[in-house]
């Protein structure tokens, strides 16, 4: 059986500021699954400036750049092009960039749930242990297929969910780890 050893110097001393950043995170996540349509849009938004941005210095990369025989120097410019106009399609056109997006998800999620379903018949033939790979794999092949099934209308409030339960997650890590290195103090 493995052992679990635990290093006291790795956990905080400060341990009530983690704990209230532990909470925030759940509070703003459990608001953020309240109002997952306004994440959505949000984090959709954002997402569009920041692939703008990513192009934008992409481009003025290009512009710089003296080279002439760089062979990857045209390729360069098409995909700065296309992160400064995909990122503007998605910052002026939320619902559609988030559309897109979801749609994406979806599709990424059956063909990651898939591999971890064939992980778990590999690892099953070898004796290994292959529960959990395959339950998870069901999962996201679920989650996947669900997304795309009620696509369009998943697309309204898909990310925004994720995002907020991301949070909720992290969140209650916080707050167990806190909990922790207060418990590790009060036995000093």
């Amino acid at each position: 059986m493995n052992q679990v050893q635990i290093v006291l110097e790795e956990f905080p001393r400060k341990w009530k500021w983690l704990f209230i950043l532990g909470v925030f995170h759940v509070l703003i996540g459990t608001f953020g699954v309240l109002f997952a349509g306004f994440v959505t849009i949000s984090t959709t938004i954002l997402f569009g400036v920041f692939m703008f941005l990513a192009g934008l210095f992409q481009f003025i990369h290009w512009l710089r750049e003296k080279e002439t025989n760089w062979s990857g120097r045209i390729p360069h410019l098409v995909f700065a092009l296309l992160y400064i106009v995909g990122g503007i399609v998605i910052f002026l056109n939320p619902i559609q960039g988030a559309s897109a997006l979801t749609i994406l998800l979806g599709a990424l999620f059956i063909v990651i749930g898939t591999f971890r379903v064939g992980l778990a018949v590999f690892l099953a033939r070898h004796g290994w242990r292959w529960f959990w790979h395959a339950l998870l794999g069901l999962i996201s092949v679920y989650l996947g297929f669900y997304i795309v099934v009620h696509w369009p209308v998943s697309s309204l409030w898909v990310i925004g969910l994720f995002v907020s339960i991301e949070l909720i997650v992290n969140g209650w890590q916080l707050i167990w780890v806190a909990l922790m290195a207060r418990k590790i103090a009060s036995e000093m």
